[in-house]
């Protein structure tokens, strides 16, 4: 993975650099064994704040440009386009300065106006509680309080809504309404404050009924972390670190679910995802400073501002500027969302850490995920040139946004920095979304984040996958999709499938990218692709089990139904076999049928029956195969991140 762009200005500077120094110069450079020693060098070449004129700018905020977005906010809610409106009101939030406090205030009112409109109103009262803490005009006050009123009414929170009726009315004395208007405010909310008490004491036998007769299970909450039981992990000379099972398993199986370590969003997603937590964001909460980023909570903002978003804001465009990739993002990050006293500390024994004490280190433990592969070895001094130089401008922003208070340890920090840029480069995953235009389109997959998931980096590849992954917001699910039988090699994949692209290819990539020559089985047996696979010939299994593991190649239209295995001898009656693949083709048809409709979970248990049907009679390659396991990843990414333009905009 490369670690920048060339439309940005990084690669240019680098280039400069370069050729500034002599060989001699340059081959000093290249002795050098140590991160550290390698950033203390090359961040005296040259003043890189100097150089890229670096600075701390906060764009996108003006009142100018917010006044305007209000005015098109109001024209649209006053034309009963509450969506419209809501667009413009978001755009306005995000655009108006931190200083500029009662009109923010309005604003946010205003929004939760247009969201009660469209019935949203859990997010309505949220807005209303935001505009309260940001000095909401007290004179204004009784539209807030009423509006509060009726948000609770909807959610038939009878006593809430009771408590806010009684506030409106406090509050029209210091509205600045004609008497006529306000009187008529007054008694509106005086008819509910009578009839709430009778909703409030039906809403109390209600829920006494309903708690008695209410003796379902609570609802079990998703863990944020979980490793499947049956996983361990193993290590060898050629493979590393993988994962492997002690028990047989099913398709469908949750292996792993996992927060990462570090995340970053792509700058195109940077204002309708939330950057902590990548949630798709429709009613944003704006980041006080810059307009670079949103978030889709308070908790999710409180963490970001405490966090790495203190140093990072100001210096997002400078960096996005620059043609830095996101993974040189992800190695600024996996030090702003810590302090630097966090790394001090850590000095002296990440050296010496062992896969014992790692594995039982929490997520967000640096520890976690200092030792994956880098491929230090391997890499040459131009490759650690330009990763060293990456760092520098890095650390200037770390500088520069305040971070750190020991300029000794500078070249500590610089040397992680540059560590980081090459862990990256092999462990960190794409986080995806399904993005559909409309409600009927197939979905595309698209790329809109990184992030660096330390179980999941040990996963080795291969290009028949036993899994597939999917996220929600940045979290990773993984689940097999296929029978993974106990002491095999539990892999996932990092790119290409043998079932569409060719050996050759797919070695050369991997070989590219991360520094190995592929030995799972379609490489070594070169399996053909899927559109080359013969419809016209059944691979059977062998009937005598594990004893043998040959494969019996038997045409379509066979009349014999009992096999010799000229392996074992033993003969297989593929009567039964026969009868299984009628029966799959059913069950891929119902399952279709069940997927199209939207029923996906059932289409699932469909899918699964098939798999382990085929399971138990074919051998791969052979294409029902692998369309059922093409049906099952396509149900479980319907459970991750998704989003449908065309909904959106009604």
């Amino acid at each position: 993975m490369e670690i920048y762009h060339k439309d940005g200005t990084f690669p240019r500077y680098c280039e400069a650099v370069r050729k500034s120094l002599d060989d001699n110069r340059f081959n000093e450079f290249a002795q050098l064994t140590s991160d550290e020693e390698r950033f203390r060098f090359v961040n005296g070449l040259r003043k890189i704040v100097d150089e890229l004129q670096l600075k701390r700018e906060y764009n996108g905020k003006g009142m100018e440009q917010a006044t305007a977005l209000k005015t098109l906010g109001n024209k649209a809610f006053q034309a009963e386009r509450w969506n419209d409106a809501l667009v413009f009101y978001n755009k306005c939030y995000v655009s108006t300065p931190k200083e500029n406090v009662q009109e923010k205030s309005i604003i946010l009112a205003n929004r939760s106006a247009a969201l009660y409109h469209l019935e949203k109103y859990d997010l309505a009262l949220r807005d209303i509680q935001r505009a309260l803490d940001h000095q909401y005009p007290n004179q204004m006050m009784y539209k807030l309080m009423e509006r509060k009123a009726r948000c609770f009414l909807a959610k038939k929170e009878y006593e809430a809504a009771l408590e806010c009726f009684k506030a409106t009315v406090t509050a029209l004395d210091d509205s600045n309404l004609p008497l006529e208007r306000r009187q008529k405010l007054e008694r509106d909310a005086q008819i509910m404050i009578n009839l709430l008490p009778k909703n409030i004491e039906l809403e109390k036998k209600t829920k006494k009924k309903s708690s008695k007769a209410d003796q379902s299970a609570p609802t079990t909450k998703v863990p944020d972390n979980f490793i499947e039981k049956a996983l361990w992990f193993d290590e060898s000379p050629d493979e590393g670190r993988f994962a492997r099972t002690n028990t047989d398993l099913k398709p469908n199986t949750i292996l792993l679910l996992e927060r990462p370590h570090v995340s970053v969003l792509l700058e195109d997603y940077s204002l309708d995802h939330c950057t902590h937590c990548f949630k798709r964001v429709s009613v944003p909460i704006a980041c006080p400073l810059c307009a670079d980023v949103v978030f889709c909570s308070d908790e999710c903002e409180t963490k970001a501002n405490a966090t790495y978003h203190r140093y990072e804001c100001g210096f997002l465009p400078i960096l996005w500027g620059s043609g830095a990739s996101i993974t040189c993002h992800m190695a600024l990050r996996m030090i702003t969302q810590k302090s630097e006293e966090y790394f001090l500390k850590l000095k002296p024994e990440l050296a010496g850490l062992t896969n014992e004490q790692i594995d039982k280190l929490p997520v967000d433990d640096y520890r976690k995920v200092y030792k994956l592969v880098t491929h230090e070895s391997t890499r040459s001094p131009e490759d650690f040139f330009q990763r060293t130089l990456m760092a520098t401008l890095l650390n200037a922003c770390l500088t520069l946004g305040g971070y750190g208070a020991c300029p000794q340890e500078q070249n500590y920090i610089g040397g992680l920095l540059v560590h980081n840029l090459q862990l990256l480069q092999f462990n960190a995953h794409e986080v995806s979304e399904m993005i559909r235009e409309t409600a009927e389109d197939i979905g595309k997959s698209t790329f809109i984040g990184g992030g660096l998931y330390p179980t999941l980096a040990l996963f080795n590849h291969s290009c028949d996958p036993g899994v597939t992954r999917y996220y929600r917001g940045n979290q990773v699910c993984v689940r097999t999709v296929k029978n993974i039988p106990a002491d095999s090699m539990v892999a996932e994949n990092y790119g290409p499938l043998f079932t569409q692209v060719r050996r050759d290819e797919r070695r050369d990539t991997l070989l590219h990218q991360y520094r190995f020559t592929c030995q799972c089985v379609p490489c070594v047996e070169n399996w053909p692709l899927f559109t080359e696979m013969d419809p016209g010939v059944i691979r059977f299994r062998c009937d005598s089990g594990k004893i043998c593991s040959n494969v019996l190649l038997i045409p379509a239209a066979v009349n014999d139904f009992m096999v010799k295995c000229t392996e074992c001898g033993e003969h297989t009656n593929i009567m039964k076999g026969l009868k299984s693949l009628q029966d799959t083709d059913m069950l891929f048809k119902t399952a279709t049928r069940l997927h199209s409709a939207g029923e996906y979970e059932a289409a699932l248990r469909k899918y699964v029956e098939m798999m382990e049907t085929m399971s138990e009679v074919l051998v791969p390659p052979y294409r029902d195969y692998h369309l059922c396991q093409q049906g099952l990843r396509a149900c479980m990414l319907e459970f991750g991140n998704r989003f449908t333009r065309a909904v959106a905009k009604k």
